[in-house]
């Protein structure tokens, strides 16, 4: 018994206490927003991207479909 009781109180200093917590809450609160923000940002930079490759890609597509059922035998 007095073995465990002494793993315990050598145990008891390593423990964190509610001020710990919230700053490591506090902490982690701001390092996620932070990482949704970039997140959302190169998102939106790859959907434009996107729509700008559709934009030049398809009526490309369509020129040269056009073209070919046209002009080649």
């Amino acid at each position: 018994m007095e073995i465990r009781l002494a793993r315990l109180e050598a145990l008891i200093p390593s423990l964190a206490t509610r001020e710990d917590l919230a700053c490591l809450e506090t902490r982690m609160t701001t390092a996620i927003g932070r990482v949704e923000t970039t997140l959302h940002t190169e998102m939106t930079k790859l959907t434009w991207r996107i729509v700008t490759l559709l934009a030049v890609l398809l009526p490309s597509l369509l020129a040269a479909t056009v073209y070919v059922t046209k002009y080649v035998n």
